[in-house]
């Protein structure tokens, strides 16, 4: 304490009642051979307390200190407010004993009722139990890494896999954002966007054959190159990330709350093209061009993975936050296919296209596609 002695020390014995700005009242009582602080939630005849730190409820009454224990609350109930007011606050209600804040409130309040006694609710500390949720646009920018796990051929009678090198792309991911805070310092968060990749010129080598068409088979084969290369794909996706966030500073009052989050995120695949091309060269001093196909995918298909990141949450108003966040996204999508080949062609060579035949494409076989994923977005929530 500061005064005008100075400081001064206290001893905490001597602190009997703690009256916070927020409105939250803290009041010194004896458990067992310790002094703690408990928070007061209903004051009144009957009056409940919770310890912050052992998660316990207290009913103190005619100077006694009652504990709930979480394992015998039916059976510490009746005694603490006698068998016959419980019975009568559940034919009223309906509603079972239960180890809940807003259970034993309710009840407590009920009691001191019965007694014809007034109950005083300090609802800033009956806050902390209550479930907040907040929701808002979201938008970011994502940086992004795909790479393929192809159809090789057979080796020994059995299918072989090639994994490709990663190769990067950017999008912006667009959506919503819920949150849910649990308790003080722990959450649950939901993030529904959509998130659009598309890659260019990266060709990848060996993902496919081309069949020279007749007679150039026969009259110009030196001008082809039959190794297929994928030189593009695009890819269209749904996210929904779903991460547990521990808030990393203890100050309630802080409107600056940064924390770390995990979780697991389920993507849907809804379009995915892959962009092939031949080389063909003219003459051997001219550069290699190339005709384009793209395929589709067959169906929808599904990721399971992870996500994780760290983040902070400023609360503009008390309905009004703001939110900044970096994460990483990551997993597979299995056994993909693009068995049909779209009408959209791409000729940046010489030849017309009657002059290229039969694309024989690795991904018309099942592969697998990972995603590797960095990104940063903010948001705007506003609070139910």
């Amino acid at each position: 304490m500061s005064g005008v002695k100075g400081r001064q020390l206290i001893p905490f014995a001597n602190v009997m009642e703690i009256r916070n700005e927020n409105g939250k009242r803290f009041i010194n009582r004896t458990i067992g051979n310790r002094d703690a602080m408990l928070t007061l939630l209903v004051k009144g005849s009957n009056s409940l307390l919770f310890n912050d730190h052992t998660k316990i409820f207290y009913i103190e009454k005619n100077d006694s200190l009652l504990v709930i224990a979480p394992k015998h609350v039916q059976r510490a109930l009746p005694i603490i407010f006698g068998k016959e007011l419980v019975q009568a606050y559940y034919i009223k209600s309906n509603i079972r004993p239960l180890y809940s804040a807003r259970y034993l409130k309710n009840l407590t309040v009920y009691a001191n009722e019965a007694a014809n006694g007034e109950s005083f609710i300090f609802e800033e500390s009956m806050n902390q139990f209550k479930t907040t949720v907040r929701i808002g646009p979201y938008v970011g920018y994502g940086f992004n890494k795909t790479a393929f796990d192809i159809n090789a051929g057979t080796v020994k009678g059995r299918v072989a896999y090639r994994k490709t090198e990663f190769n990067s792309s950017s999008s912006i991911p667009l959506g919503l954002r819920i949150d849910l805070d649990l308790f003080k310092r722990v959450g649950i968060e939901l993030g529904a966007y959509f998130n659009k990749t598309k890659a260019e010129n990266i060709f990848l080598e060996n993902t496919g054959f081309h069949s020279i068409p007749f007679p150039q088979s026969i009259l110009i084969p030196k001008k082809y190159d039959t190794d297929l290369k994928t030189t593009g794909f695009l890819s269209s996706t749904m996210h929904f990330d779903l991460a547990m966030n521990v808030v990393l500073n203890r100050d309630e009052r802080n409107k600056f709350k940064p924390y770390a989050f995990a979780g697991p995120t389920i993507a849907i695949m809804l379009r995915n093209e892959i962009k092939q091309g031949i080389g063909y060269q003219e003459d051997p001093q001219s550069e290699m061009a190339y005709f384009h196909r793209w395929s589709k995918l067959d169906s929808k298909k599904y990721l399971v993975g992870l996500n994780a990141g760290l983040a902070a949450d400023y609360a503009i108003t008390k309905r009004i936050t703001l939110n900044a966040s970096a994460k990483f996204t990551g997993g597979i999508y299995p056994k993909i296919r693009n068995r049909t080949f779209l009408p959209k062609t791409q000729n940046d060579t010489s030849m017309p296209e009657s002059g290229f035949g039969m694309f024989d494409s690795s991904f018309w076989h099942s592969y697998d596609q990972y995603l590797r994923m960095v990104s940063v977005g903010t948001s705007a929530t506003y609070t139910l």
